[in-house]
């Protein structure tokens, strides 16, 4: 009987280890490895080859589409060249683009030489504005902006004087770019792979975060000459020795309170935020292999902030609300992670310190005028014209009402509620 047992799992011995052979092999390419040598890129196309998913969403994604070349997708340029320009600039056609930058606030246009043309097409306004009108023959894209929208930029290969030079592994911001250059992962056997790649969801919070903040900053290397980390590789930690942050009273970058006022700036905001001390990080929030929202967040903003802040009432009399009598407030990022940076246009870039800039900030540091410091209340358009003071004693005497109103409501007694002509009676006994 055992012969026979024997006998007839004899080939399903065989093919199973067969399968486990073809398992352990995973995706090498069958030559001796080298645990020693140096990795080299491969390019997202190889990395496709055994993570098509991930691959196939990477591509929806805007650090997969951020730059492009003209001849391989010509539909990609989307600027209106029948709108006017700016006055003062010079006008140039879609023919004198060899490769677009930008495909979702802003895009621009770059020539054969290199040179980023003096004006770029506004995607929500639908409209030119200057870029560097004064300068832009003097620039070269390739080394004003390639370190950060392309993978494994090699700067000591970088030769200015050649327009056929392009000292990158990829063009645009491939897998490699987060994961570190991937040849070893691709030749070791499968079982030894994963020690060959950087996985930034498996990094302690402030490293994971820096694979990010290696583009999401603006600053200096040591030697001021580079906009980006110098030597950076995903897994390392960002510091001073790469990297110096553009300094607080760089007014071009910050408001007042240190709030953004340009773009690419959101990992030194998080490095002060309540976030960061918990450990929460860009990918907590953030969707980097595909692209559910404009912004590549997992979920919608209240929905996200609830998964954490689940003990922030709903409730739309007693709930999370900054005015008394007001409704439950249907905006978490619109208060939290008000709108005072710009990438093509004002307030299209969110703070990253997730704390809300109060009335009473844009009085003490922009003499009450939100254009000097803004703050998260007038940059609702429901109170952009609205006086900061009034605000804030509106807001004042809402949090005072609110717990009133509260306590009431619990005791199921109906709830004073401030009405705008009570408001306005406040303010008048209040005038001077």
């Amino acid at each position: 009987m055992e012969r026979v047992r024997t006998a007839l799992t004899a080939p399903w011995t065989v093919l199973l280890c067969l399968v486990a052979g073809i398992a352990l092999s995973g995706c090498t390419t069958g030559e001796a490895f080298d645990a020693q040598a140096e990795a080299q890129y491969v390019g997202s196309e190889t990395c496709a080859d055994c993570h098509d998913r991930t691959y196939n969403t990477w591509q929806t994604t805007l650090h997969s589409q951020v730059i492009q070349k003209v001849a391989d997708n010509p539909r990609i340029v989307q600027g209106d060249f029948g709108e006017p320009f700016p006055e003062g600039v010079d006008h140039f056609g879609p023919d004198d683009a060899m490769m677009i930058h930008g495909v979702q606030w802003k895009q621009r246009y770059v020539d054969s030489d290199w040179r980023i043309r003096p004006a770029q097409w506004n995607f929500d306004i639908e409209e030119w504005k200057p870029y560097h009108a004064d300068t832009w023959m003097e620039g070269d894209w390739r080394k004003k902006c390639a370190s950060c929208h392309v993978t494994g930029f090699d700067r000591e290969a970088l030769d200015t004087s050649d327009p056929l030079n392009e000292p990158w592994a990829e063009l645009g911001i491939g897998c490699e770019a987060c994961h570190g250059p991937g040849s070893q992962h691709v030749a070791a056997p499968a079982a030894q792979s994963n020690q060959f790649i950087v996985n930034p969801a498996k990094l302690p919070a402030g490293r994971a975060a820096d694979t990010c903040g290696q583009c999401h900053v603006r600053g200096k290397s040591p030697d001021g000459e580079w906009d980006f980390p110098v030597d950076y590789m995903p897994g390392d930690d960002l510091t001073p020795s790469n990297f110096t942050y553009v300094p607080l009273d760089n007014d071009k970058a910050w408001w007042p309170d240190g709030s953004i006022k340009q773009h690419r700036q959101q990992n030194i905001e998080w490095e002060t935020s309540g976030h960061a001390k918990a450990g929460v990080t860009c990918i907590d929030c953030h969707t980097v292999h595909s692209a559910g929202t404009k912004f590549q967040t997992r979920l919608t903003p209240n929905a996200m902030c609830v998964q954490c802040h689940s003990t922030v009432s709903t409730d739309s009399v007693t709930g999370h609300a900054p005015i008394a009598g007001a409704p439950q407030h249907s905006n978490c990022v619109g208060c939290h992670m008000p709108p005072t940076g710009k990438s093509a246009d004002f307030g299209d870039e969110h703070t990253h310190r997730f704390k809300v800039v109060r009335p009473q900030v844009t009085i003490d540091l922009g003499d009450g005028d939100p254009a000097v410091q803004p703050n998260s209340c007038n940059l609702c358009h429901a109170h952009t014209d609205d006086d900061p003071a009034r605000l804030q004693r509106a807001l004042e005497t809402g949090i005072e009402a609110r717990f009133d109103m509260a306590g009431a409501y619990l005791a199921g007694v109906n709830a004073p509620r401030i009405s705008d002509a009570e408001a306005d009676e406040a303010d008048a006994d209040e005038a001077p």
